[in-house]
């Protein structure tokens, strides 16, 4: 009878693909603008193995035995939050950075079920301000130019 392998090794490995093909891509920005994502895919390959050595040790502890307990429609609520990301990235791309975060912010909290609005109102207009004063103003970055409506943002 074969041994089952323990699920965290087939998702290390591909967490580890994904990367490694990051960090080809990380290393082709040219100048010291490469420093920042070489070092993220670095950090996720590390974890990538540290998932796989987890998974090999699962594999010689339990002996190809394993109660997996969640199926996958108990899966609905990332499903759900991955469809946040994605309309996020859309308002993010079409609208502006300065409408979509704050909107995105409200939903995924109350999805996550902060239960006070005035703790999720707070946050996020604090979190935006935060940005908006480190980007547009210390930092200068022109991310006005994102968006429809980034225009209305700039700082000058």
């Amino acid at each position: 009878m074969a041994t089952k392998i323990h699920r965290d090794i087939p998702v290390g490995a591909v967490l580890l693909i994904f990367s490694t093909i990051a960090l080809y891509f990380a290393r082709g920005i040219k100048g010291e603008a490469k420093v920042v994502p070489m070092a993220l895919t670095i950090l996720m390959i590390v974890c990538a193995l540290v998932i796989i050595f987890n998974g090999i040790r699962a594999t010689n502890t339990c002996h190809g035995e394993y109660d997996y307990k969640m199926k996958l429609g108990e899966g609905r609520n990332a499903f759900i939050f991955m469809g946040f990301i994605i309309i996020y990235y859309l308002a993010f791309r079409y609208i502006s950075y300065w409408i979509a975060t704050p909107l995105f912010m409200v939903f995924a909290q109350k999805h996550l079920k902060v239960k006070s609005w005035k703790v999720n109102l707070a946050i996020t207009v604090i979190y935006t301000v935060f940005c908006y004063i480190m980007f547009v103003v210390v930092l200068k970055l022109p991310i006005y130019k994102i968006g429809i409506l980034g225009k209305y943002f700039r700082f000058t």
